[in-house]
């Protein structure tokens, strides 16, 4: 399979007359296109053979006032070397459309709606142009990522009726669940149209609590918005501040210190821990297996407070900075540490024999909510979700970052794409997580904790950063401004690519099932709702 490069050399030699210009950002080889050319590139990436790209993100920059142009960009990862390949097009003066490529690569699907809403540009040929972050109380023409949209103005509400899909037929009854939930979830919406118990289709609609965080971003300076990207989903703090600074720091030209990246990726990793095993407990309540699910409540408890006694948060906030991190470890927190993951290991592995064991569970879990992996793959999903249906990709691996060039972890993959799937991903990163906090320990060197940037950007310039997190891949994209100010920050947490996927895995299941299948993706609303 191809690197980058050869990569640009096969879409080069297929379609001479779309390529304006080669070039490369940070290392990253980009293509500039003729604007109608798109969506043939892109389904050529997607779908050949010998090229083979999943869409990872696709975003939208309004370069004014510097120039008066639009760019959008498309970054595909190749699925054999994981590289990466961009693609470019510039909307021109009072250009407002674009063609879509979501015919041919669904995963560019909410991505180019988002679009539309934000920007106020239009994806040509797009099957679904219902709005999707601006609900229809929004007033018509405002978009707020637009340089010219004030960004504190207060806007007036209007009235409007979101268009829901509809199933006919004899029998088919909607079943409306949220946007408003007992407990304490966050807001989101499920339609779900059913005959009897089977789900024949399932609308997610959310985006209730947008809170302009990428606007929001544009007011900050470079090297001071680490605390709002560590609260874009406030249980991936570390995964979302790692991946910030890394890109800030690739603009600054800082070389991060070997003693902070050992601890980020401790950091990270203590972030899996905690989660992965909430996740199992809540996977096993929505089974009614309550025993399980406080177990794994009281040690997911415990891995908090261990966070709150290391770092003074149990959500790890404020262990990250630009230029490393904030926050040191003793060699005796170092070893209550492994004193403390020993125990909890020993105790999850005991409760992983029970759940193995327990024929009604697996047959609650297995077969229920698949994702296949050619969905999986249409669709661009990864992390957790993605490695439970065969895609085997892991940034920690692929792409390392912090320490994982010295840590490497095991990637977990299955082919089932069901919740029993989904759950033994959870399972098998959990031993490798304290594993890998094991190695982070013993190999962790002496040296300072932070370091000074050495250049200043020039504005326009951008990064790309991509970090593992406990969910799946977060990718960040930071363009810096005039005095050290942030331009443009797209952020892109897996959350927004598993929504519309869950929709498939719902499928053919009960509704009781509905809940479980939700439980096994665990997606974020907040990280979605930008």
């Amino acid at each position: 399979m191809p690197d980058g490069q050869t990569a640009v050399a096969r879409v080069q030699e297929a379609f001479p007359q779309a390529v304006m210009q080669v070039g490369s950002v940070q290392g990253v080889p980009m293509l500039r296109l003729h604007k109608q050319d798109v969506p043939a590139v892109a389904r050529y990436i997607h779908t050949d053979p010998q090229v083979l790209g999943s869409l990872s993100l696709l975003w939208a920059v309004d370069h004014r006032p510097r120039e008066a142009r639009y760019e959008i960009c498309y970054l595909f990862t190749l699925a054999e070397r994981k590289d990466w390949l961009l693609l470019s097009v510039d909307l021109a003066g009072d250009e407002r459309e674009f063609a879509s490529i979501t015919p041919v690569v669904h995963a560019a699907k909410w991505y180019e709606r988002e679009i539309r809403d934000l920007f106020g540009l239009i994806p040509v040929g797009h099957p679904d142009m219902r709005r999707l972050v601006r609900h229809e109380h929004w007033p018509k023409g405002s978009h707020p990522l637009k340089k010219d949209f004030v960004w504190d103005q207060l806007l007036e509400r209007v009235q409007g009726e979101y268009a829901y899909r509809k199933m006919h037929g004899e029998g088919v009854f909607e079943i409306p669940v949220g946007p408003i939930h007992a407990g304490i979830i966050e807001a989101g919406h499920f339609r779900l149209s059913v005959a009897g118990e089977p789900i024949l289709q399932l609308e997610v609609r959310h985006f209730w609590k947008h809170r302009g965080v990428e606007k929001l971003f544009e007011q900050q300076r470079l090297t001071e918005a680490v605390p709002l990207a560590e609260r874009v989903s406030g249980d991936t703090s570390v995964g979302h501040s790692v991946a910030y600074c890394q890109a800030v720091e690739t603009l600054l030209g800082m070389t991060v210190p070997p003693r902070a990246r050992y601890l980020r990726s401790l950091f990270l990793e203590l972030e899996r821990l905690h989660n992965h095993i909430g996740d199992v407990g809540a996977i096993c309540n929505d089974t009614a297996y309550a025993l399980a699910h406080a177990h794994c409540g009281r040690m997911k408890e415990q891995l908090m407070q261990l966070n709150d006694r290391l770092t003074g948060s149990r959500f790890l906030r404020g262990v990250n900075m630009v230029g490393g991190v904030s926050r040191d470890l003793s060699g005796v927190q170092l070893s209550q540490i492994d004193a403390e993951l020993h125990a909890i290991e020993q105790e999850f592995a005991g409760i992983e024999k029970i759940l193995f064991a327990n024929a009604s569970l697996t047959e609650r879990l297995e077969s229920t909510g698949v994702l296949s992996e050619g969905i999986a793959w249409d669709h661009a999903v990864m992390g957790v979700v993605g490695r439970a249906s065969g895609i085997d990709r892991d940034l920690r691996r692929d792409r390392p970052f912090a320490a994982y060039h010295e840590c490497q972890p095991t990637v977990a993959v299955y082919r089932y794409g069901d919740v029993r799937a989904r759950m033994r991903v959870r399972l098998d990163e959990v031993h490798d997580s304290i594993r890998l906090i094991h190695a982070l320990h013993r190999q962790l060197p002496m040296g300072p904790l932070t370091t000074q940037s050495v250049e200043a950007p020039t504005p326009g310039q951008w990064a790309i950063s991509a970090v593992e997190g406990w969910r799946g891949e977060i990718l960040y994209v930071v363009m810096a401004a005039e005095e050290g100010r942030i331009h443009r920050c797209k952020v892109r947490d897996p959350s927004f690519v598993h929504w519309p996927a869950i929709q498939w895995a719902a499928l053919g299941n009960i509704v009781p099932d509905f809940p479980l299948i939700n439980k096994s993706f665990n997606l974020s609303y907040a990280g979605n709702d930008l």
